[in-house]
């Protein structure tokens, strides 16, 4: 098995970047048009009367969790970006990695944990207190993960910076 280069690295993060990207934008677009346009167009047509504005609460509060895995993938892309630059070597994945993991673990914990709250609360009642879901709970682990392992590596980098001082 061959070792990759450092300009392997940096096209394939280039190219990955591009097309993480191009994933963000239309994820976005489309969390718009499916979480807002219905709500927009009944606001649009009746005005803020009747459920309207509890609906578009209930959709800005299920949105939130959606923003902020759209915001980990944000943070991917721009480790990625720094890639595709030359920084292969930098505190860019501890960094990524923190973030990642935060951005992962709080969007999972909302969605099973405190949506349902909300939705009870504006009078959605989802029939559950606790919004059980295999991906999302891994995810919450995985992010918590990520945080340990982006510790890890900041120790392990740390480390390394001390012992080249001494040698």
């Amino acid at each position: 098995m061959t070792k990759p280069s450092a300009a392997s690295i940096r096209q394939r993060s280039a190219k990955l970047c591009r097309l993480v990207t191009c994933l963000l934008v239309a994820l976005a677009v489309l969390l718009v048009l499916e979480r807002f346009g219905a709500i927009g167009l009944q606001l649009a047509r009746r005005g803020f009367s009747g459920d309207g504005p509890r609906r578009l609460a209930l959709e800005c509060a299920v949105a939130f969790p959606e923003v902020l895995y759209l915001l980990a993938l944000w943070w991917v892309r721009q480790t990625l970006a720094a890639f595709a630059l030359g920084e292969l070597y930098s505190p860019a994945i501890c960094r990524m990695l923190e973030r990642l993991g935060l951005t992962l673990a709080s969007a999972a914990f909302l969605t099973v944990f405190i949506l349902p709250s909300i939705a009870r609360w504006l009078g959605f009642a989802p029939g559950y207190v606790i919004a059980y879901d295999v991906s999302n709970l891994v995810l919450g682990a995985l992010g918590l993960s990520l945080t340990i392992i982006a510790r890890v590596l900041r120790s392990a980098a740390a480390a390394q910076a001390e012992l080249d001082e001494i040698f």
